[in-house]
């Protein structure tokens, strides 16, 4: 559950808008969400991983 930054209500998720004032997250806060979410889940270090495997792939199929 996520807290509306004007009047403090509890939402639902970050995309949706707060049911006591209807007020929708601008795109800054919608992507600063977003970044902060992939920080937290470590999405970034599952995509460094994932390229260093596909270079290291790479280099042993060219040996």
């Amino acid at each position: 559950m996520r807290m509306c930054k004007k009047c403090g209500a509890r939402k639902r998720r970050w995309p949706r808008s707060c049911s006591r004032c209807h007020s929708a997250s601008d795109r800054a806060e919608t992507v600063a969400d977003v970044a902060e979410v992939a920080v937290e889940i470590g999405v970034l270090g599952w995509i460094a991983r994932g390229g260093v495997a596909v270079v290291r792939l790479v280099l042993r199929a060219l040996n």
